[in-house]
């Protein structure tokens, strides 16, 4: 190969290397089956929908079923030497396309943001009955006469400060105008710790016997009914209880009288007898399972302003199941659907037992878990590490709370 022949084909090479490297504005389409974007053919002329489709279509691609992007066209321009010593401004245009939407495709993103960013019309006030709305608070897992965390001393200061705090918050309720007009007072069971039978070390544990264990329980029962009764007096007030394990008669460890011959309810009756003695002042007061109106059972199901609700204490619900306390509570409510049972239809189910606040809508149902107001639990904490902070939950309930029945949820 001669030196002339050789410098002639390299500058065939560096000619092939240059052709293979971009210019940027070589004719080409990218598509990945959604979304992409076209070059159409170098024009002289605005291209218009016909010359889209005709370009869509020469790529490969069917214009009934892929659309450009309206407002996504860009222009690139040059001058080009047309012979004759004429010089003409030659163009091609790239445009990003899609595929058409069709019903039930993806939304149109733009025309959505649009109207979010609408300036939004002013509502009417909707009047709202108080009627349709009911503040509940429950009482859970006290047990009094439990030495730890302070023993009953600091239980009890506890429990009267979330009381005080519960008759602050009906009153900023009624203020923001979502005032209750009912409230129920909810027992939900373990009030008090009793003395053996329990765990080996009870009767060695408590600070209370069960006599003062029950006298310290109905005594703050009734504060709170009083505290009711002196600040909201046209407010009714509905007081309920359901048995919890702790309150139970045992022998061995083992209930062995009946499932309601429970601490947990004697102290309300108690509580009860006292207020049905003075009509004048505790009229607006009912205690329905203690005058007929209820079925005294272990759980306890509630027409509240239009939202059932089952109270249950949670021990019935079982050690087993897996998944842990919302597996359990869940699991017992498919029973109670199975059984058709009066839980079966409720909208909301609270619980105590288990002594940490849950609430999940994972059933079809609210399932809502009560903190508790004891002391603690050493063991526990030794045992597993898990902790949880003491509290009263209350929340409103009703038909006026929409779709969930529910709203206003506080922990005090």
């Amino acid at each position: 190969m001669t030196f002339e022949s050789a410098e002639i084909e390299a500058e065939k090479r560096a000619q092939v290397r240059r052709d293979s490297i971009a210019k940027g504005y070589e004719r080409e389409i990218r598509w990945d089956g959604e979304k992409g974007y076209i070059d159409s053919p170098a024009t002289d002329a605005e291209p218009d929908q016909a010359l889209w489709d005709m370009v869509i279509q020469d790529w490969g691609l069917d214009p009934n079923l892929t659309e450009i992007i309206d407002g996504s066209v860009h222009i690139r321009a040059w001058d080009s030497n047309i012979g004759g010593g004429e010089i003409a401004k030659m163009r091609y245009y790239r445009a990003q396309i899609r595929r058409r939407a069709e019903k039930g495709d993806r939304a149109d993103i733009e025309a959505l943001c649009k109207e979010i960013m609408k300036k939004p019309a002013k509502t009417a006030k909707r009047e709202v009955s108080i009627e349709e709305r009911a503040f509940m608070a429950f009482f859970a897992d006290w047990q009094l006469g439990k030495s730890e965390g302070g023993g009953t001393e600091a239980t009890i200061a506890r429990i009267m400060a979330s009381q005080d705090a519960s008759i602050e918050r009906i009153k900023e309720l009624i203020k923001i105008g979502r005032g209750p007009s009912v409230i129920y007072c909810c027992g939900m069971g373990d009030l008090v710790e009793n003395c053996s039978n329990h765990y080996a070390m009870q009767t060695f544990s408590v600070d209370l016997d069960s006599r003062e264990q029950q006298k310290v329980a109905r005594r703050l029962i009734f504060r709170y009914v009083e505290l009711c009764v002196e600040n909201f007096p046209e407010i009714p007030l509905v007081v309920v209880a359901v048995p919890g394990n702790h309150g139970e008669n045992r022998l061995n460890g083992k209930a062995y009288t009946t499932w309601t011959d429970n601490m947990d309810l004697s102290v309300f009756e108690g509580v009860a007898e006292i207020c049905a003695a003075n009509p004048a002042r505790f009229g607006n007061v009912s205690f329905p399972q203690f005058e007929g109106l209820i079925e005294e059972d272990l759980t306890m199901t509630l027409n509240v302003c239009g939202v059932i609700i089952t109270l249950a204490h949670g021990h019935q619900f079982g050690k087993g199941n897996g998944g842990g306390t919302i597996a359990k509570i869940e699991t017992w409510i498919l029973g109670q659907i199975r059984g058709r049972t009066k839980a079966s239809e409720a909208d909301i189910v609270v619980s105590g037992h288990f002594h940490h606040y849950i609430a999940s809508e994972g059933s079809g149902r609210t399932c809502f878990q009560c903190p508790a107001q004891d002391g603690g639990s050493k063991w526990f904490v030794d045992q597993t590490g898990k902790s949880s902070p003491a509290g009263m939950l209350t929340f409103g309930a009703g038909s006026a709370y929409g779709k969930r029945g529910w709203g206003d949820l506080l922990i005090i």
